[in-house]
């Protein structure tokens, strides 16, 4: 296509993401509230509806820029039935319970004026059920236009009680779009374009990327590349993502990799350092540089119980959690409610509704997600320095990010009893100001940022 080596974008990997469930996060306008929303504070199910919307997330700008957030990433905001809208059934309009088109045009303005880029969900491996070209189909069986565009066994269409047509992860309302029909890749492509160009989004999460085939992965990166090669391509990738990235389809993924391994590590003392430490080189060592510093390193997800709750509880674990992310390289990404300390078991109960009542935050969690994210903000070499790995005992760590004549030092100790760090040189503690020669003592559950002298 005449636009060379694709390279991830430069701002990827000095941005801190804030991922948001929009129906979940706030209400700012009650007026396009859907049918039957329940009351905010009622523990969700896999149907209910809350009524946040684009305007909700407008009217907490402020709150995510103290927070120090510069990249929001939405679930999925188009047409759709559902409280997810993973079963788009317009992908060229926004859902007018969100807010409608306007409501997006007056987020990206308002997040671009304060330095803030928007990426989007892509769900373009499946539709809903309630699209109007599977519409045709059910209805006009074999004699529909579109009856080459999903993948269908027999000569009409049968939901019940088995689907006859492939859908995603055997769900009936979910049917997959038919992508060795190039009509169907120049459709979902047009989407891509659609929102990229006429709304000025900064890029796009792809959802269910490993059900999709990769050469059509690459063709949506090229076609976000020629509409703006400063957007992000980001793919919901949940094994290794080395192939992906050698085949040059994707900028970065959701590092779920990284997050399952601190999830042993830390919330689950289920692996000890030298584990963990063994599994980070081998993940580092499978991915190329530019992709791993423009990677999503999540500290929870829409699909993923809460990290609070996997940690037990232990808001001490929470906070190993959020540093040893911003001591890495790759894109710090914030699932909405965590830095509060807001809590939820597997999907629906990860999804709950954000508390906007001060009183039932976590405050002092929040206060140090604010002051890491500050950190991380301040200083290169946690953002692009070359990462050395250092020594390891017991439950213990250390880990090292290198950039010209800056050297920043991570210790950490996951561990149940006081751990002892020798240091080479005099360093002082980048969060408490304090000067340590020789040695350091951390605590148990505890952490440090030191820069060396």
């Amino acid at each position: 296509m005449g636009i060379g080596k694709l390279e991830p974008p430069e701002w990827v990997q000095d941005a801190v993401f804030y991922a948001i469930f929009p129906d979940r996060f706030r209400n700012g306008d009650p007026t396009n509230d859907p049918p039957g929303t329940r009351p905010w504070e009622e523990p969700p199910d896999r149907d209910s509806m809350f009524g946040g919307d684009l305007q909700g997330i407008i009217d907490s700008l402020d709150y995510l820029e103290d927070l120090g957030v510069t990249a929001i990433y939405l679930n999925p905001i188009n047409t759709a039935p559902s409280n997810h809208k993973y079963d788009v059934v317009d992908y060229t309009t926004v859902d007018p319970h969100l807010g409608g088109d306007a409501a997006l045009r007056a987020l990206v303005n308002e997040a671009h004026r304060r330095g803030m880029r928007i990426v989007l969900d892509g769900v373009f491996n499946h539709c809903g059920a309630g699209h109007p070209f599977f519409q045709d189909v059910i209805r006009r069986g074999r004699s529909s236009p579109y009856w080459d565009w999903f993948i269908i066994h027999g000569d009409r269409v049968i939901q019940e009680p088995y689907p006859n047509y492939a859908c995603w992860a055997g769900v009936r309302s979910l049917p997959e779009w038919n992508h060795a029909n190039p009509a169907v890749r120049e459709y979902l492509l047009s989407v891509v374009r659609h929102w990229l160009v006429g709304y000025g989004i900064d890029g796009w999460r792809l959802d269910a990327v490993e059900h999709m085939p990769p050469d059509f992965v690459r063709e949506i990166r090229r076609t976000v590349k020629e509409a703006n090669p400063e957007a992000y391509v980001l793919g919901e990738v949940m094994g290794l993502a080395a192939g992906w990235f050698k085949f040059q389809a994707l900028d970065g993924v959701m590092n779920y990799r990284l997050w399952e391994a601190l999830v042993h590590f830390i919330a689950w003392d289920s692996w000890d350092a030298p584990r963990f430490l063994a599994y980070l080189k081998g993940l580092w060592g499978s991915y190329p540089r530019a992709n791993l510093y423009a990677s999503y390193n999540l500290t929870g997800s829409h699909d993923k119980p809460r990290i609070l709750t996997l940690c037990g509880g232990n808001r001490r674990k929470v906070a190993l959690f959020i540093a040893t992310i911003i001591a890495l390289p790759g894109a710090p990404a914030i699932y909405y409610g965590d830095e509060i300390g807001l809590e939820g078991g597997d999907d629906p109960d990860c999804r709950r509704c954000f508390p906007w009542d001060p009183a039932r935050w976590d405050t002092e969690l929040r206060g140090l997600f604010r002051r890491l994210i500050q950190l991380r903000r301040t200083e290169p070499a946690l953002r692009r320095g070359e990462l050395r790995f250092g020594g390891t005992r017991a439950r213990a760590l250390s880990l090292i990010r290198e950039l010209a004549d800056h050297r920043i030092v991570f210790l950490l100790n996951a561990g149940d009893d006081e751990v002892s760090f020798r240091l080479s040189r005099s360093a002082s503690d980048l969060l408490t100001g304090e000067v340590h020669r020789g040695s350091i003592r951390l605590p148990p559950l505890s952490f440090a940022f030191l820069r060396e002298a």
